[in-house]
């Protein structure tokens, strides 16, 4: 009994090994994720901290209400478009430092969805966003965002090349911001599965 319990709680630690050894080595796939496997309340609690700390320059207040609020919206939205919620909340963390008000040149809200290029298929798609004030509002922000990062995921294992679909330009250095928090996350779950 007592070698069964060891070698699986081995088996366990290589696992975790192989996976850290992957996601630290800068070579994110889709399948390393770890966001969905460790269970809604333990997700929105790593991605809710991860939020809340990307809040602080901006001195937001009840930034760990907002920031649950936020996780809870991006694990209903991962589900919904099979996208892990860790990548969701890292395009959060950095593309708008979590303030759902953030416009920047034609992007807007949480998750920076470009206005310009997508609001004709967001109407579309979202028929209760009609207005750049509706694709603020932090769910459909969520949604339309989660939706658009599902799309660029589409046909490819490689997290970058998604990545560099979605913010619209091939821009390592965001790119590499975004892996890191995700790692961050996946560290924060793999400590929690222990």
């Amino acid at each position: 009994m007592r070698n069964r319990i060891f070698g699986a709680a081995m088996c366990s630690l290589l696992l975790a090994a192989i996976l850290l050894d992957g996601v630290f080595a800068g070579e994110l796939r889709a399948q390393e994720f770890l966001g969905a496997s460790v269970g809604r309340r333990a997700a929105i609690g790593i991605m809710s901290r991860e939020i809340s700390a990307a809040m602080t320059p901006w001195r937001i207040k009840g930034p760990i209400r907002k920031a649950t609020e936020y996780s809870r919206h991006i694990w209903d939205a991962s589900e919904l478009y099979k996208v892990d919620p860790f990548l969701v909340a890292a395009v959060v963390c950095v593309e708008s430092e979590g303030r759902a008000d953030a416009v920047a040149h034609s992007r807007v809200g949480l998750m920076q969805v470009n206005v310009q290029e997508n609001m004709a298929w967001i109407t579309k798609h979202f028929p209760k966003v009609k207005t750049v004030d509706d694709l603020l509002k932090v769910r459909n922000n969520v949604m339309a965002g989660t939706f658009a990062l599902s799309a660029a995921m589409q046909g490819t294992e490689d997290v970058r090349a998604a990545l560099f679909s979605y913010l619209g330009r091939t821009d390592e250095r965001q790119a590499e911001k975004i892996l890191d928090v995700v790692r961050r996350m996946n560290t924060a779950a793999l400590a929690r599965k222990k």
